[in-house]
């Protein structure tokens, strides 16, 4: 009967890592506080700076891919237009 209310113990997980690099630790944890992903040590926290740093972040990134995106179709534009000239040209003189 004293089988019947025995539970077993949780199995035991003992994880220790390979290799613990503190430089590349300390790098990762800057590059997540420029990103802003994490506030800085030190700072006072105040609520909903997280959101607005990633917010500009976003917007940056899309000025930036709207930048590049307008840069292309202008040079596709400029190839269509010396085209058109070529063909108008080679009319013309023929």
């Amino acid at each position: 009967m004293a089988r019947f209310f025995y539970t077993p113990k949780p199995r035991q997980f003992s994880y220790k890592p390979r290799f613990y690099d503190p430089e590349k630790e300390a790098r990762e944890k800057r590059r997540e506080e420029l990103l802003g992903v994490r506030p800085a040590e030190g700072e006072e926290y105040v609520p909903g700076e997280l959101l607005r740093r990633r917010r500009m972040q976003r917007m940056m990134e899309d000025a930036t891919a709207a930048r590049r995106k307008k840069q292309k179709g202008s040079g596709l534009l400029l190839v269509a237009f010396i085209v058109l000239l070529i063909v108008a040209f080679l009319w013309l003189s023929a």
